[in-house]
């Protein structure tokens, strides 16, 4: 896979105080998928489902779960 075929989508696709079923989602998609989930205060949830090695042009990676 190129480093060009992932596809990241920017919209707040479950707005606020959702539940959100991350495995579910996870398993909807595709490898080289990026969703934003929701917002809080001034930061965004993101899902992201990859495959290998992914080069963004984020200078910035956290990584974190609490599932």
């Amino acid at each position: 896979m190129s480093g060009t075929d992932y596809d990241i989508r920017l919209d707040d696709k479950y707005g606020h105080s959702q539940l959100i079923d991350v495995g579910a989602e996870a398993a909807a998609n595709e490898p080289w998928f990026n969703q934003t989930l929701t917002s809080v205060n001034d930061s965004v949830v993101r899902l992201g489902v990859i495959e290998g090695t992914f080069t963004g042009t984020s200078t910035t990676t956290r990584t974190s779960s609490s599932w």
